[in-house]
């Protein structure tokens, strides 16, 4: 599901496609809704829009880094169900 993560520092993107390497954009949409609902908001951009912007602010901490790779990956089990 996860092409290419690509990016600099804390500016991180995340490319988002089907089995056959095409844009997922409608998986994008469902981590949307599944992040939101756990207070994680991420960003999207890419041509197709099929990829996640991730960019926190500089004084994140370790253990808010920690609580948002949780969230993002509960929120890519549910997208997937």
């Amino acid at each position: 599901m996860i092409g290419e993560i690509r990016g600099m520092g804390l500016i991180l993107g995340m490319e988002i496609v089907k089995d056959n390497k095409e844009p997922d954009a409608e998986m994008v949409n469902k981590l949307f809704e599944e992040t939101k609902k756990q207070g994680l908001l991420i960003g999207k951009g890419g041509l197709y829009g099929n990829v996640i912007r991730i960019t926190p602010a500089l004084n994140i901490t370790k253990e808010e880094i920690d609580e948002a790779i949780k969230k993002l990956d509960y929120a890519f089990n549910a997208a997937i169900k």
